[in-house]
């Protein structure tokens, strides 16, 4: 096979065990009883450690009046806390809580098992193949991201 093709069946059985992973934790993210835009704040403030209003909104694509709705439940939900700025207090910053860290721990947690129970089914011969394809995609993924990186600068 030619590496186009090689790539492309490779691309194709990336998302076939991403289709698992979606169906098999489905439930996990289901019980949230959260919105897509109160998920996607929740990870992109995790991510970031900390951020402001103006950040998440710009990740957003919506402007920072409309995080103010999405932040609220966050922090109602006990997932997020909000702390104004004392040196200006237009400003706030918003951090992930505990909580929250535990909920997206658990999400991910059901993900590793999920994989976990598939990978058990296999031949050491054959885990060992597939570790050593990881780590060659994680050296080109590395690699890529140093070639993004210096790029930018």
């Amino acid at each position: 096979m030619d590496k186009a093709t090689l790539i492309k069946e490779i691309v194709e059985l990336q998302r076939q065990v991403n289709r698992d992973m979606r169906k098999h934790t489905l439930g996990a993210w289901m019980e949230l009883n959260l919105t897509v835009p109160q998920v996607k704040s929740l990870f992109f403030i995790a991510n970031q450690g900390t951020t402001n209003f103006t950040r998440l909104a710009a990740a957003l694509g919506v402007t920072p009046a409309n995080v103010t709705g999405i932040i609220e439940r966050l922090v109602e939900h006990d997932l997020v806390s909000r702390q104004e700025n004392p040196d200006d207090r237009r400003s706030s910053t918003l951090r992930v809580t505990e909580k929250g860290e535990n909920t997206i721990a658990n999400l991910r947690e059901r993900r590793a098992s999920h994989t976990t129970r598939i990978l058990s089914n296999l031949k050491v011969e054959e885990l060992n193949a597939i570790l050593q394809g990881f780590r060659l995609f994680v050296e080109a993924a590395a690699a890529y991201s140093g070639k993004q990186d210096t790029r930018k600068a």
